[in-house]
């Protein structure tokens, strides 16, 4: 099957996941890559989703961003919270751009020469609101002064001050 082919198969996999789960999105489709756009009701905030089919790459990839840019005098501090919150996931990481303090959720799955499942599909776009939620009040708390490395770390393990 043409890669074009495939990416057209998968795009329809995901707006049928999309669908089921009876959440409205916005689609955008161009030559090299099919998305979706959509969000969620996180416990304090809209989680938003970007879901892209890379047709070259032959992976679906999912980027939710948080609502907070990190300082430069905080950047470390967050990286390496950021670095203890990935160490707990199995699928999915956090990211953070050390140039803009860009703070975000992806997940990313390749596809080639194979089919992911409506299932596969839902369980990317839940479990990525699920971690967002979990961490971005904490992230941003880190980044306001409102919790210390070490607090984010216990928060992490389960642990009280």
């Amino acid at each position: 099957m043409a890669k074009i082919d495939q990416a057209k198969a998968m795009y329809g996999t995901l707006c049928e996941t999309l669908d089921k789960m009876q959440w409205s999105y916005n689609k955008e489709e161009n030559d090299d890559c099919f998305a979706v756009f959509t969000s969620a009701r996180g416990d304090d905030l809209v989680i938003k989703l970007a879901i892209r089919i890379d047709v070259n790459r032959q992976v679906m990839f999912l980027k939710s961003p948080l609502p907070v840019q990190v300082p430069q005098n905080l950047r470390d501090t967050v990286a390496r919270a950021l670095i203890r919150a990935n160490w707990t996931m199995l699928n999915g990481s956090f990211e953070m751009d050390l140039a803009d303090g860009y703070v975000g959720f992806k997940m990313v799955i390749p596809y080639m020469d194979s089919m992911i499942s409506t299932e596969v599909c839902r369980y990317m776009i839940l479990l990525s609101c699920r971690m967002t939620d979990k961490f971005n009040d904490k992230i941003k708390d880190v980044v306001d002064g409102k919790m210390t490395e070490e607090q984010f770390v216990r928060f992490i393990d389960g642990t009280k001050d």
